[in-house]
């Protein structure tokens, strides 16, 4: 009795039916594969509607990419600010160092009022009720009237003590 998918078949007969594997004889879409975690991957420039590579394919971004609470966008990590509930305030995190979930905003006033207008802090957060973003307010004030420094890590910190 003949095999009811002849095609799927491996040189030997055996089940090497698996798309992709040697001696698999499936057929691949042209200019489509499926990358590591199930994601689909297209073969082209990268432009809209095209999913990129993910992690674990072999290609890394130089640094992570987060998404601001405030306008939605994805941004490198390192160009956000990012944001912690303490007690029912949201306090800022410059130095990524507060423990517990972390939410991530541009250090925009504009993106801050879109977030608390959206509610947005309280989902990002997973926390229930209204959060105080006094603190925030007041950091994003000495931000962006001070010299234009990104909110990251502050050298002092990153650097190997020499001794």
């Amino acid at each position: 009795m003949a095999h009811r998918h002849p095609q799927r078949r491996g040189p030997a007969g055996h089940g090497a039916c698996r798309r992709g594997r040697p001696g698999g004889g499936g057929l691949k879409p042209a200019g489509r594969d499926r990358g590591s975690f199930g994601t689909l991957v297209t073969a082209g420039d990268g432009g809209p509607g095209q999913v990129g590579r993910r992690a674990g394919d072999g290609v890394h971004s130089p640094q992570p990419v987060r998404t601001c609470v405030g306008c939605r966008t994805r941004a490198p990590a390192g160009s956000l600010l990012r944001v912690v509930a303490v007690h029912g305030v949201l306090t800022p995190d410059p130095d990524r160092r507060l423990p517990g979930r972390g939410a991530w905003l541009h250090p925009e006033r504009e993106c801050l009022h879109r977030a608390e207008r959206r509610s947005a802090f309280s989902r990002a957060l997973r926390v229930e009720g209204p959060l105080d973003a006094g603190a925030v307010r007041r950091y994003l004030e000495q931000v962006c009237a001070g010299p234009g420094t990104p909110p990251g890590p502050s050298g002092a910190e990153s650097r190997v003590d020499p001794s």
